[in-house]
């Protein structure tokens, strides 16, 4: 017996339009994928060449595709098996009809494919901008009516966002909205719903109310307002100055390498920048010796920690090494220790962000001030904080946020005097005797 199935209002919506174009225009976890893979099943079934794209292969392979095949089972099951699933090729064949699978990374290999009559493209606003143009050559062929469903949750700053924009009075093209909370109603068969403490936590990952309209409830985010780190509120409130329980400092190091870009070294106690010494061209030997001056400067018994950059700061970190100063390589790409961030140069941006909320921070110049209202972060497909990319700040500002960078690497860790730990530890030794 075939499976009837209890959908969303949305999601019914979405399955049952024979609109020229229908967007599934949702936050996440709203059931997109799950609706999609109904259409492509029941369109495969009715003996029709579809094509289905996904953000990678990873995504197509164990995501998308997994669910257009459990689709199909659940509704022909009763017959056997009826339908071939190629898992080498992301192919599924019927009598006449196929499903295509591709991912975003090579769109050209579409070219050459002619009577689709169905074309599904999860999380759209992460797709190439020439998606739509590619395909459409794809959507030819005697007696066929071409009809295209995409599924995302929106993006600020993309070309999706635009196309939305550009495209809403358009008659045959049909925009579905849904949120979380229309799957979670009860009687629905789509097991992706979430519970309140996902939701809950969706919620407490997410720092400004923009961007959780656009990743809860699918709204579409004007580009300038949404992923803002550092507003010029945050960014102008007077400093909190507090009393300190230490004097000690950060030594954050962004280095440039042989690009145009410059070498940054930022010193910072917990409520204010220091020192900020900016080097367009500088050696290796010369930054170590301006390290070891500021340390000479601002007291050996005071200094915390110093940060460096790993992309161009190996060679720095090793004569920092023979000069007897500890230091600690960065990778900005690297795992973070918080699960909710990306890597580690969205966590340290998060840290310094946090920090400035809880103490402030004074000796903000004109340059750090535009780097960090450039900066924005968005949310990745795992649902991960992440920055923009420094190229788009480049575009922005004219530069590469290197103050903003060194900065960023004073809030790797706490900030704790090598002093106040070596006078602890002579105390604890002094008892251990």
């Amino acid at each position: 017996m075939r499976k009837l199935y209890k959908l969303s209002e949305p999601q019914l919506e979405f399955v049952n339009s024979d609109a020229r174009f229908t967007i599934f225009n949702a936050g996440r976890s709203s059931g997109k994928t799950f609706a999609a893979s109904l259409i492509a099943a029941r369109a495969l079934l009715s003996e029709k060449k579809v094509i289905v794209f996904a953000q990678n292969f990873k995504a197509l392979s164990e995501n998308l595709m997994v669910a257009i095949d459990e689709r199909l089972s659940e509704m022909t099951g009763h017959l056997g098996k009826i339908y071939k699933f190629n898992p080498n090729s992301q192919k599924i064949t019927y009598g006449k009809g196929a499903i295509y699978g591709m991912s975003y990374e090579n769109i050209e290999t579409c070219r050459g494919f002619t009577d689709i009559e169905v074309a599904i493209y999860d999380e759209i606003a992460i797709a190439p901008a020439n998606l739509l143009s590619t395909v459409a050559y794809c959507l030819r062929g005697k007696n066929i009516k071409p009809r295209q469903y995409a599924m995302t949750t929106p993006r600020f700053g993309t070309w999706w966002n635009k196309y939305l924009k550009d495209n809403q009075d358009d008659k045959s093209i049909k925009i579905i909205h849904s949120t979380v909370f229309d799957l979670n109603k009860k009687g629905n068969d789509d097991e992706s719903v979430i519970t309140q403490e996902q939701i809950d936590n969706m919620i407490k990952s997410t720092l400004d109310e923009n961007m959780l309209r656009q990743e809860l409830y699918g709204e579409l985010i004007e580009d300038n307002s949404a992923g803002v780190l550092f507003s010029t509120r945050l960014l102008s409130n007077a400093p909190k100055f507090m009393q300190r329980n230490n004097n000690g400092y950060a030594i954050g190091i962004d280095c440039s390498g042989l690009g145009k870009d410059s070498n940054v070294i930022v010193v910072r106690n917990q409520n204010e920048i220091l020192d900020i010494v900016e080097k367009k061209v500088a050696s290796n030997s010369e930054l170590c010796s301006i390290v070891r001056g500021l340390i000479l400067t601002h007291g050996k018994a005071n200094l915390s920690h110093v940060a460096i950059d790993e992309a161009y700061g190996l060679d720095l970190h090793e004569r920092l090494s023979d000069a007897g100063i500890t230091a600690t390589i960065v990778p900005f790409g690297g795992k973070a220790k918080n699960q909710a961030y990306a890597n580690q140069r969205a966590e340290m941006y998060i840290n310094l962000k946090k920090g400035i909320e809880e103490y402030g921070l004074k000796g903000i110049n004109d340059e750090l001030y535009r780097e960090l209202q450039a900066t924005k972060y968005t949310l990745n497909n795992n649902g991960k904080i992440q920055l923009i990319p420094k190229d788009e700040i480049k575009l922005n500002i004219g530069r590469s946020p290197d103050i903003a960078d060194a900065l960023a690497l004073t809030y790797t860790q706490d900030i704790i005097p090598i002093g106040l730990i070596e006078s602890d530890r002579e105390i604890q030794n002094r008892y251990m005797l």
